[in-house]
């Protein structure tokens, strides 16, 4: 029985307000489950290797335990995640995996595992870990056998756990993960055409849901919720532009950034006066960019998927612009401006900003950058800067 889209979008708030709940409730059954911090692990295999893949933040009732371990001046996302395991919060892990993207979450990698579950900070002592050293290169011939050993490496360590995985069942867990992407895609498609359709709060809250639930599970229910907004005021054909809409009154925002794990950050910019139109989040729309690519070696597919994908500012691709790439994406989502979502003392993002935001300004695209911390919720200083923003757009139109 197909759902209304407030009853879907009602189980994505659920999720999002526990976030580790149902993770939880199905490890109490026995299921084995595996977290990740960074969308370059491909949950393909740990789905293939029958492990629960859930997405770990910040989430945690501040960050006091892992600043003992860790400079504050690191990232709140590796501090609210290191403080969430060092309280217990995540004992009912069986495997950790950590993606070597930023430096910071490759200290926090062995911080961890020689931390958590010692010396009194948390009780998952059985907690297996692994670091998956995706290349900073992500294109050449080296880079893709460099990262196909590793993903082999990988495959034999999850069988040694879990039993022999079979070709045929990475092949149909890539299939499931293209098909959810294929309709988070076409969720974003619609919200573009018709962003009243869904509030960003309702929006991010999907995405964020995305990361805690069983694929098997969430995939339906954006599916009822595609059914659900088609008709309000937009045609959408597959991912592709659809006929023109009315636009809402706010102006229209793109936002952009790392890791934005509160969709009250949403919420709090659309009820400053912009409605969020489309993202370039890791937490958002580049989660879903990754494409399937069809081999007779699904080792090789995944190789291929994750390196070819647009890299993130922690990795690096001869020719890519990020500017240019940013500025394409603001202009096909008809955007009056961008927000930069900074999460504070991430540098690889710190980094791009610049080049961004003068690819923005010479297109004429007005920028907003708001440094924010994960594991606080959006502050009244937050809120005025974006209404000011709001307000300077509505005087452009």
């Amino acid at each position: 029985m197909s759902l209304s889209k407030e009853e879907v979008t009602a189980r994505f708030e659920a999720v999002c307000a526990d976030p580790y709940g149902t993770a939880l409730e199905a490890a109490s059954r026995g299921t084995k489950v595996a977290g990740y911090m960074c969308t370059y692990v491909p949950e393909e295999i740990l789905h293939a290797a029958r492990y629960f893949p859930i997405r770990v933040f910040g989430w945690s009732d501040g960050t006091q335990r892992a600043d003992g371990l860790l400079q504050t001046f690191a990232c709140s996302l590796a501090r609210g995640a290191l403080d969430a395991a060092l309280s217990g919060r995540l004992d009912f892990l069986r495997l950790m995996v950590f993606g070597h993207t930023c430096d910071t979450l490759q200290n926090v990698a062995d911080i961890w595992q020689r931390n958590v579950g010692k010396s009194g900070f948390g009780s998952c002592a059985a907690m297996q870990h692994w670091v998956m050293a995706t290349p900073v290169a992500t294109s050449g011939e080296a880079a893709t056998t460099f990262f196909t050993d590793e993903l082999r490496r990988f495959r034999r360590f999850l069988e040694e756990e879990q039993g022999g995985i079979s070709d045929a069942t990475i092949e149909a867990s890539i299939e499931l993960y293209d098909q959810h992407r294929h309709a988070m895609r076409k969720l974003y498609a619609l919200r573009r055409e018709a962003p009243h359709c869904l509030t960003g709060k309702e929006m991010l809250s999907a995405v964020l849901a995305s990361f805690l639930m069983r694929k098997e599970d969430h995939l339906p229910l954006i599916q009822d919720l595609i059914t659900r907004v088609s008709g309000l005021g937009s045609r959408v054909s597959g991912e592709g532009k659809g006929s023109a809409v009315t636009r809402d009154p706010g102006p229209r925002v793109f936002v952009i950034g790392s890791v934005c794990q509160s969709a009250e950050y949403m919420r709090a910019i659309e009820e400053a006066g912009c409605t969020v139109v489309d993202d370039a989040l890791c937490t958002g729309a580049r989660a879903f960019a990754v494409r399937r690519v069809v081999c007779s070696d699904p080792i090789e597919a995944l190789v291929r998927m994750y390196l070819e994908r647009a890299p993130c500012p922690a990795k690096h691709r001869p020719g890519y612009n990020m500017g240019v790439d940013v500025l394409e994406q603001a202009r096909a989502a008809e955007a009056d401006g961008v927000i930069f979502l900074l999460t504070k003392f991430c540098e690889p993002w710190a980094f791009d900003y610049p080049h961004v935001r003068e690819t923005l300004e010479a297109a004429s695209i007005p920028s907003l950058l708001i440094e924010i911390e994960q594991h606080l919720p959006p502050s009244a200083h937050f809120s005025t800067r974006v209404g000011a923003f709001a307000e300077m757009l509505r005087n452009r139109v």
